[in-house]
């Protein structure tokens, strides 16, 4: 347990401050307990302390009211404010006046005693948060935003550009394809046609040969 655990507990039903009292006791807290705000103010100015808890509905000054009195006059105590009417306006109140946590009843000696010590374990007086690198890293991510925008509008226009591309590729091949379907046919029958012309041809002059030097007269040289 830290230094923090002075914790006071406003209730004005004895037997609720009695449980608590023990239960907080119990986790090495030093306790005080009274029975309304106005009773919780006089002791405050006396003995400050590091934790409130403190019942809503109570008479002559009700927890909202002392909410208020801490935040103006003592502001480093942590206040925790316990209502068994759960009421939206009276928790938006509560954090407007700076409760550290607003819990309905009926609630857990487990849960209660965990808020209270983190509560007490909170440091008095937080490091202030530094705005100057905040604003700095608000201006890089202005700058990155961009720039990742236009790397994809630029690959975006790359894919469109390559379009035209693959599709007069596709074209081409398929007028290549038509083209050697059509002409092989063709190719083929020229083929079977001039073959037995060329075969004539060849014979003719073969068989003219033959009669040449048939005919030739002895003695002459060819």
């Amino acid at each position: 347990m830290s230094a923090h655990n002075r914790v006071m507990f406003v209730d004005d039903e004895e037997g609720v401050r009695v449980s608590w009292d023990r239960m907080l006791t119990e986790y090495g807290f030093d306790v005080t307990t009274v029975t309304d705000g106005a009773r919780a103010v006089s002791e405050l100015e006396a003995h400050p302390m590091d934790v409130i808890v403190a019942d809503w509905k109570m008479p002559v000054m009700d927890g909202l009211e002392l909410l208020e009195w801490v935040r103006d006059e003592q502001p480093e105590t942590r206040f925790i404010l316990l209502t068994g009417y759960g009421d939206e306006a009276v928790e938006r109140r509560a954090r407007e006046l700076g409760a550290y946590e607003y819990l309905n009843k009926p609630i857990g000696p487990e849960t209660l005693a965990a808020i209270v010590t983190a509560a007490a374990n909170l440091p008095q007086a937080p490091a202030a948060v530094d705005p100057e690198p905040a604003a700095e890293a608000s201006a890089a991510e202005r700058v990155v935003v961009p720039e990742r925008e236009s790397v994809e509008v630029e690959a975006s226009e790359a894919v469109v550009a390559d379009e035209p591309e693959e599709s007069t590729s596709r074209l081409r091949s398929t007028a290549e394809i038509a083209g050697g379907i059509i002409v092989a046919p063709v190719l083929g029958l020229a083929f079977v046609i001039a073959l037995p012309v060329i075969g004539f041809f060849a014979f003719a002059w073969y068989v003219g040969q033959l009669a040449w030097r048939a005919l030739r007269p002895a003695g002459s040289s060819a």
